[in-house]
This record gives C-alpha cells, sequence and structure tokens, in this order.
C-alpha cells in the first residue's frame, strides 16, 4: 500500500535501473543533493563511471561526503561544471558520443540551497541537445522538471516544446500528477537504436 504519493525522482529512478548495468557510463547532469549520483553509482557499480556535474562547491562537497561513506568514491567523478558543457567535459576525459547508457536532469533549484541559483531553459536546451549525442543505443535521458516557479515554469514548457519535435531513434514520454496544481513532472527520453 502506498501512503506518500509517488515521487517524480523515484519513478525516474526506477525506469533508470531498467536500463543501467555494471560496468556502464552514466551522467547525472544536475547532481545537486547527490540522490541521484548514488543512484547511478550503485547501478553501474565498481566497473563503471558516473559523471555528476553541479555548478555549487558546497553541493559537490556534500555528494563527496555521501560517496566515501558509501565507498563509491573512486566510482563518480565529479565536476564543478554547469550541464551545458558536459558533453565538451566529457569528450576531454575520453567519453565519446553514442558510449552514455543514462544522462539525468533533476532540474530547478538546489532543494536547501540558494534558490537564486536555478537551471534556465538556455543551458538546459544546449545540454539536452549535447546529451543526444553521448546517448548509446538503447539509451535513456530523464528530466525532473518543476514547474511551480515562474523560472520552472518556462523552462517545463521549452523542454516540453523540444520533446514533441525529437524524431527517430527518439522516443519522449511525460508523466504528470493529473489532480495536483503545477505538480512536478517526469520526462523520459529512449534511443531506440
Amino acid at each position: 500500500m502506498v501512503n506518500n504519493p509517488i515521487r517524480v525522482t523515484s519513478l525516474a529512478g526506477e525506469f533508470i535501473r531498467s536500463v543501467v548495468k555494471p560496468g556502464d557510463i552514466a551522467v547525472d547532469a544536475t547532481a545537486g543533493t547527490g540522490q541521484d549520483t548514488l543512484m547511478l553509482a550503485e547501478c553501474t557499480g565498481s566497473i563503471g563511471t558516473v559523471y555528476a556535474f553541479d555548478i555549487q562547491e558546497d553541493a559537490l562537497e556534500k555528494i563527496q561526503e555521501k560517496l566515501k561513506i558509501k565507498g563509491m568514491e573512486s566510482w563518480v567523478s565529479l565536476i564543478r561544471q554547469g550541464h551545458q558543457n558536459m558533453k565538451e567535459v566529457l569528450e576531454s576525459k575520453g567519453v565519446k558520443s553514442n558510449t552514455v547508457k543514462a544522462i539525468v536532469f533533476n532540474l530547478g533549484y538546489l532543494p536547501g540551497g540558494d534558490h537564486s541559483v536555478v537551471t534556465s531553459s538556455a543551458t538546459t536546451l544546449k545540454a539536452l541537445e549535447d546529451a543526444l549525442k553521448l546517448l548509446a543505443p538503447q539509451g535513456m535521458i530523464t528530466v525532473c522538471l518543476y514547474p511551480g516557479h515562474s523560472v520552472g515554469q518556462q523552462e517545463a514548457e521549452d523542454v516540453l516544446t523540444w520533446c514533441e519535435a525529437l524524431e527517430k531513434p527518439f522516443v519522449a514520454h511525460h508523466f504528470r500528477t493529473l489532480n495536483r496544481k503545477s505538480p512536478p513532472t517526469l520526462v523520459i527520453i529512449q534511443r531506440m537504436r
């Protein structure tokens, strides 16, 4: 029996777990609290690699501590860069196009952090374009959208419009709560071949 509503981040994690296996490459494009980073590291294991991006040093330091407690610090490369720089940074580390099994975006601002530091359409759409180039066949991108604030509302609208224009080999899905005003929603993009 479910006592609490399903969170979009939990739902995204379930989808990611269905495609990421030990040894894979995965990216947390917006590391934030590190929840997705840890989940990806559990999926890729010690033989895979997770790259986690965030622009806030404080967030990365907290994630480093969480990884250390779990004994996973060598499984994850923490990168203090915005997600719009993901492709260039990964290429500099030897990651090639069409090789990343999963890329996770959790947009908005860092919970408990500075709410003036927020993702926006301009950087997110560039990051998504680059994510398509990095994504491996049968790979997946998840995007948690938070339209409950003005910047988030515009970003959500722009991301959904962008997704609607995707062509083969990509398929985009949108999951949302129907009986709440401006709820967080989840987009999943699959690369079919």
